[in-house]
């Protein structure tokens, strides 16, 4: 992924402290959060292979000026989504963020990473999540930061023994952005979801990959991503089912949806299926199009603008993915995204 990022278009601002996250909702039974240290780290090491580069992981690792440990105690189901709300403006404009989630056995928690504001910065960032037995974890990346900003998420995901992890990238910011997502099934009965939007405008450039490892009998994954893109935007999609030999019944699959609002945009998509084991269930599917002009007429003929037709038509391709995002405020964010940037 690294060589399809135009690093001769990224400016990076000086080394400097990060303080401007708020946390909303942490004051709950069951929750507890710490500042990321070294300390903690040191009982976080692994040999698994993920993020976009390890240039990148290794700055955020050796650099980081940002992020938390959030611990869910076992058995408790946390009722209100925890709100990680970063923040960037003139005095931080440089996030190298480092979170990790440690998901105790059967419980349940929703945690939400809302980067926004900012007209100009660099940000960099690591993720880990260790969902343990019969646990279930819903996570929500949104991605609104400036049009001058530089973005990059690296993430990895442990799904322990009949765990849940529901999964959202919202990306909507940024001038160049590139998240990586690399899934462990390594436990029988461990399942993983993603649901993720994009919308791209002008000559915004994201880059989306989502690699997802079955090592385990009776684990499933699902990859949906839908998206948008007008101007001259470009977006890449990675999509990598590897079924490993002895994962029986493992069920997989992926899809990819773009509505392509310009003949001056591009979209890429490279799925991927490699599978070593028999008895498994697993497809995929990546679709790129504009919008059909014979229903874009009709719902103008009901009285609607050429725009407003167009979001209508927009929405009917995000809202099935969007319905499923664990984040109320979610469609409110997505929808007031793109009436910014239209």
């Amino acid at each position: 992924m690294l060589k399809r990022i135009p690093w001769e278009e990224i400016q990076k601002p000086a080394y400097k402290e990060y303080n401007a996250v708020e946390i909303k909702d942490v004051e709950q039974e069951g929750i507890s959060v710490e500042r990321i240290d070294a300390n903690i780290l040191k009982n976080f090491t692994t040999d698994k292979a993920y993020g976009i580069d390890p240039k990148l992981t290794e700055e955020v690792e050796k650099h980081y000026n940002a992020g938390f440990y959030i611990k869910i105690s076992s058995g408790k189901e946390i009722k209100k989504p925890v709100v990680f709300d970063y923040i960037a403006n003139l005095q931080n404009d440089l996030l190298l963020d480092y979170n990790v989630i440690e998901v105790e056995p059967y419980s349940k928690v929703t945690v939400v990473f809302d980067y926004n504001s900012g007209e100009k910065g660099f940000k960099n960032g690591i993720t880990r999540l260790i969902a343990k037995e019969g646990s279930t974890v819903n996570i929500v990346k949104i991605q609104r930061l400036g049009d001058d900003f530089s973005d990059f998420d690296n993430c990895l995901v442990e799904v322990g023994e009949k765990a849940t992890v529901n999964w959202s990238n919202v990306v909507i910011g940024a001038h160049i952005s590139a998240f990586d997502v690399s899934v462990y099934l390594s436990e029988e009965g461990g399942s993983f979801t993603a649901k993720s939007v994009f919308l791209g405008v002008d000559s915004q450039k994201y880059d989306m990959s989502y690699k997802v490892y079955h090592y385990a009998p009776k684990t499933t994954s699902s990859v949906d991503l839908k998206g948008a893109l007008k101007g001259s935007a470009k977006a890449t999609f990675i999509g990598n089912i590897d079924i490993k030999k002895g994962a029986k019944k493992a069920k997989a699959e992926e899809n990819e949806t773009v509505l392509l609002l310009d003949k001056t945009v591009r979209s890429i998509a490279i799925p991927a299926l490699y599978c070593a084991e028999e008895d498994v269930q697993a497809n995929h599917s990546a679709s790129a199009g504009q919008i059909d002009e014979n229903k874009l007429y009709y719902v103008m003929s009901r009285g609607f603008s050429l725009e407003e037709a167009r979001l209508l038509m927009v929405q009917a391709v995000l809202n099935p993915v969007i319905d499923l995002i664990p984040y109320d405020p979610i469609r409110e964010i997505i929808l007031r995204g793109h009436v910014g940037r239209r």
